[in-house]
């Protein structure tokens, strides 16, 4: 039996197929056809390249009717309004775009910042979906039937249901997480009528057999199971082996995401003040949140287009990427640069900040590009230890991280972030963890399984341990309080220039 996970990404679809066994059978992706310079996203574009990367995936397959569900996850809050006859009503406001209106921030004021924080744990921003939709509901030309996030659509586009699991109605500003179901006070008061939001399923959720028309495109069995997926740092914390409490999924692509397990609801609203979120854990008593910073890999990325492009011809005689290079080049042990890492500004948890930008501190002409390079993987790496810092507050105290993306095949990475946080990093070996995950939850609406920590533990594969070595360890508490230090001052200066602009 194969099992589909399919990867709406914010720039692009991904398809891949896994066995029983947990065996990668095959992978396409394909990117959005997108103009230079447009974000915003026409659904019927989306829903091509999704069914593109199946029917491609399908097509590499020995045995492509062994294929026996198909999983569709996606992360954000972006949503695609729809007709009664399914027709999307406007384009698709990406996740990353600001819908700040005073519309959106009237209603928070009406309704009351608290009210917003008990119902949906979550503190209200222009980011989810409920500004999007209060912004598309002027764009509209005819009455809205349903709101579907795009994970939603796509299923929606396969089996003609229109459904939605919790983790991503949390991300909608409309859910109450107690009580697992939408909220009629926040329905009332936004405007929005119950039966215009799809329903609140399981993940795991068998939806019902493919359409026969979309069957036959996809060349797949009219048999082929559509399943509710989830948030893609739920099925990722999934397929990295989340399942309890001290267990946690640090996740590193272009952004980094830490997504722990916790068993409780932190009480009163700092949590949510601080950004976090709570977001229940699939079918499991328990919650994870989204600990998360945007200058993750894509800093990382910067530092190799810019500044060790040059080295591109010496890592490909030595059969080297660009990055293995670096890693190879990179300084063994700690140095003194510090590095504040906010090139895109400071985004994320527990603080935001755009104005925020980048610092690199204690220069000479000793300086190597080895040690730019540490002292970025080193910055990244404090930043997300504040998140830690900021979570054990909360009692949320992960002592495992799996590590997975694109960050966790870098063993000096690996290895400073153990050294920094002071705990154990486990890499996760399969690379596509978010695809992986939703075939599981695949798999499980197949064969009726209602654990899926159980049932994913037959699938996970965890590299050896790295383990914090303890005299680098305590030279890096050392450096993380430089760190906060001019993180302050940085902060300090930000508000300094608002007092005198004004």
């Amino acid at each position: 039996m194969i099992s589909l996970g399919v990867d709406i990404g914010g720039t692009g679809a991904k398809c891949v197929a896994f066995s029983e066994e947990g065996k990668q059978e095959a992978i396409s992706y394909r990117e959005y056809p997108n103009p230079a310079g447009k974000t915003d996203l026409d659904p019927l574009v989306l829903a091509e390249a999704a069914f593109r990367v199946i029917a491609d995936c399908v097509a590499a397959l020995p045995q492509p009717f062994s294929v026996g569900a198909v999983t569709v996850k996606k992360k954000g809050a972006s949503f695609v309004p729809i007709d009664d006859k399914g027709q999307p009503l406007t384009d698709i406001i990406m996740y990353f775009a600001d819908t700040g209106s005073g519309e959106f921030d009237a209603l928070v004021k009406r309704v009351g910042e608290e009210t917003f924080m008990d119902i949906t744990l979550t503190k209200p921003d222009a980011f989810y979906s409920l500004s999007k939709m209060l912004h598309t509901r002027q764009l509209a030309s005819r009455p809205v039937w349903k709101h579907l996030l795009i994970s939603g659509y796509i299923c929606y586009c396969l089996s003609g249901e229109t459904t939605i699991d919790t983790s991503l109605a949390c991300r909608t500003l409309l859910f109450d997480v107690k009580k697992r179901d939408w909220s009629d006070e926040l329905l009332l008061a936004s405007g929005f009528k119950r039966e215009q939001m799809p329903a609140v399923l399981p993940a795991g959720t068998a939806l019902g057999p493919l359409k026969p028309e979309v069957a036959r495109r996809l060349g797949l069995p009219d048999t082929c199971q559509v399943v509710i997926g989830a948030h893609d740092q739920v099925v990722n914390a999934l397929a990295c082996g989340v399942k309890g409490e001290g267990d946690a999924a640090d996740v590193t692509g272009t952004t980094e995401s830490i997504a722990p397990f916790f068993g409780a609801i932190p009480p009163g609203f700092d949590f949510q003040l601080s950004n976090y979120a709570c977001v229940p854990y699939l079918n499991t008593p328990g919650y994870v949140t989204y600990a998360y910073n945007i200058s993750g890999g894509a800093v990382v990325r910067w530092f190799r287009d810019s500044l060790a492009a040059h080295l591109s011809q010496e890592a490909g005689e030595a059969g080297l990427n660009l990055y293995d290079l670096l890693n190879r080049q990179c300084p063994k042990e700690p140095g003194q640069l510090m590095m504040l890492p906010f090139l895109q500004g400071m985004g994320g948890t527990p603080d935001i900040e755009p104005r925020a930008r980048g610092l690199i501190y204690g220069l000479s002409m000793d300086t190597s590009q080895g040690d730019i390079y540490r002292a970025i993987l080193e910055g990244l790496s404090y930043e997300m230890a504040i998140n830690l810092d900021a979570l054990s507050d909360f009692g949320i105290r992960p002592r495992r991280l799996y590590a997975c993306g694109g960050g966790a095949r870098s063993p000096v990475w690996l290895q400073i972030k153990a050294d920094v946080w002071n705990r154990e990093v486990i890499p996760v070996l399969t690379e596509e963890t978010g695809a992986l995950g939703s075939a599981i939850l695949g798999f499980a609406a197949l064969g009726g399984q209602k654990d899926l920590p159980a049932l994913a533990s037959a699938f996970v594969r965890h590299g050896e341990p790295i383990r914090p070595d303890p005299r680098r360890a305590a030279h890096y508490q050392g450096q993380l309080k430089r760190y906060k230090r001019m993180r302050e001052l940085l902060m300090e200066e930000i508000s300094q220039k608002e007092r005198v602009s004004r």
